[in-house]
């Protein structure tokens, strides 16, 4: 694959990171209206009870018309942070990797900005970074209607492209669970992630 279009999503899930891993640029798409139920304001982890999602809260703006993604502010009079984060470390606590990262992800969310996509591109560039997945990205200037982003965004109905198991927390009760937020695979396997990403849809 060459360049992917990619809807910026909270913290990517692992078969967005697939994607990804096999493109050599990025076109982040900036121009679309905003959709509920999709990717664009919930990421899931896995958590103790089992698959548990996190979800940021929005200012929603007039119904009945076509609002900006890039217009969509977050909600930053709920204490969502404070309480993702909690998740977060009580999920992966005991994962290999989690205490490498740590730190980085608690400066992460020191710094939340008020726009909910120039958050989710926050995410999207840590995940890139600590997986050491460098790639060139670029941001539309116009709307791409793009079939590939359109199912990667979608976080209900979407058809399920699976990926090869590999080692999770709380695998041993619920067992593997997909697709899960790109910490997933972040804090389970670290630096082996690259040649695990590598090796998922090889028609690719």
């Amino acid at each position: 694959m060459n360049e992917i279009i990619i809807h910026p999503s909270y913290f990517v899930d692992v078969i967005a990171l697939v994607h990804i891993h096999k493109s050599s640029s990025l076109l982040l798409e900036t121009q679309d209206s905003y959709v509920k139920q999709t990717y664009r304001n919930r990421t899931y982890i896995a958590a103790a009870n089992g698959k548990l999602a996190l979800n940021i809260p929005v200012i929603h703006q007039k119904k009945g018309n076509s609002v900006p993604y890039n217009s969509i502010e977050i909600d930053h009079s709920q204490n969502w942070a404070t309480t993702h984060l909690k998740s977060i470390k009580s999920a992966y606590y005991s994962s290999p990797y989690f205490e490498y990262y740590q730190d980085d992800l608690e400066m992460l969310f020191k710094d939340i900005p008020t726009s909910l996509i120039e958050w989710n591109i926050k995410t999207l560039h840590f995940l890139l970074e600590h997986l050491q997945l460098h790639r060139e990205i670029r941001i539309t200037q116009d709307y791409q209607n793009d079939p590939l982003a359109k199912r990667l965004i979608h976080a209900k109905d979407r058809p399920l492209m699976h990926i090869s198991p590999y080692i999770q927390v709380f695998q041993e009760k619920h067992g593997f669970t997909q697709p899960l937020s790109g910490l997933d695979v972040l804090f389970n396997l670290g630096p082996a992630t690259g040649a695990y990403l590598k090796n998922q849809y090889p028609q690719l």
